[in-house]
C-alpha cells in the first residue's frame, strides 16, 4: 500500500490499519470507474474521516497465519502470528484501535486474541459517518463469504453497499463461492459449481460486485463476468470529494 502522509488534523486520532497479505499480493479487475486498489482506498477513507492510519513499519511477510492453519500447520500458523503480534504492538497503539481488510483475516484474527476489526463493520460503523456520500454507482452486486457470515456481518455489508449504490443486489443463491481459500486457483470446478445459479441473483444493469475477501472475488469476477472489488474501494469512489 502507498505510505501515510501525514496528516494535520487528525480529530478522530490512531488507527492502526493491518493490510491483508492477499490484498497486498491480488489486484482487483478492471472496472469502467477509477478505484484505487484495496489498501489504498482503506487509506483514504482513513484519513478522509479524520483518522491517522498507522501501518506496521514492515508490512511485506507479515501474515495472520490463517493460510497456514488452513492447510494444517497450526505451529507456522503460531509463529507468524506471533510476528504479525509484535509488529501490531510495535506501532505504540492503543491494542483494540486495529482494522484490517480481509473478513477471513478478521476472523481468524479475533479467534487468535486480537482485538480487530473487519473493514465492513469499521467502515460502516466509524467511517461512514464522518462522510459525505457524494457519488453512489448505480447498482453493486454483494457476496457474502463465509467468513463475515460466520461474524454475523451479512446486514452490516448490505447497508454499506447501500450506502455507496442506488441498488444493491445481493447473491443469494450461493453460500460459499466454492473458491475455499486458495482451492479456487488449482481446482476451478469447485468456483464454477457453487456459483452456477449466481449470475440469475444478478439484474441487467448490475455491472459491479463487492466481496470483502479478495479471493473470493476472483472466483465472482471470472464467473459472473462482472468485476468485483473490496467494497472500501467503492465507499472511497462515492465519497470522493467532487
Amino acid at each position: 500500500p502507498r505510505t501515510p502522509q501525514p496528516v494535520s488534523a487528525a480529530p478522530r486520532g490512531n488507527i492502526t490499519y493491518f493490510p491483508a497479505c492477499a490484498s497486498r499480493m491480488f489486484g482487483a479487475p478492471p472496472t469502467s470507474l477509477d478505484l484505487l486498489p484495496v489498501t489504498d482506498a482503506m487509506l483514504v477513507l482513513l484519513q478522509r474521516a479524520g483518522y491517522n492510519p498507522v501501518l506496521p513499519k514492515k508490512s511485506t511477510g507479515l501474515c495472520c497465519g490463517q493460510p497456514f492453519l488452513s492447510k494444517g500447520f497450526p505451529e507456522q500458523a503460531e509463529k507468524v502470528s506471533g510476528k504479525l503480534k509484535k509488529a501490531l504492538d510495535a506501532t505504540g497503539n492503543t491494542p483494540n484501535r486495529i482494522v484490517t481488510d480481509m473478513s477471513t483475516c478478521a476472523s481468524h484474527m479475533q479467534k487468535d486474541g486480537f482485538e480487530v476489526m473487519d473493514s465492513a463493520r469499521f467502515l460502516l460503523e466509524e467511517v461512514v459517518p464522518h462522510l459525505s456520500i457524494t457519488n453512489p454507482v448505480p447498482c453493486l452486486a454483494v457476496h457474502h463469504n463465509c467468513s463475515a457470515q460466520r461474524m454475523n456481518e451479512q446486514a452490516v455489508t448490505e447497508e454499506l453497499a447501500s450506502l455507496c449504490a442506488r441498488k444493491v443486489n445481493v447473491l443469494s443463491s450461493i453460500t460459499c463461492c466454492g473458491y475455499a481459500g486458495d482451492k479456487g486457483l488449482y481446482q476451478p470446478e469447485l468456483n464454477a459449481h457453487a456459483l452456477r445459479f449466481a449470475k440469475g441473483d444478478l439484474s441487467e444493469d448490475c455491472t459491479l460486485g463487492v466481496s470483502t475477501v479478495s479471493t473470493c472475488a476472483i472466483g465472482l469476477s471470472e464467473r459472473l463476468s462482472i468485476p468485483f472489488v473490496a467494497i472500501a474501494s467503492v465507499l472511497e469512489y462515492a465519497s470522493r470529494p467532487g
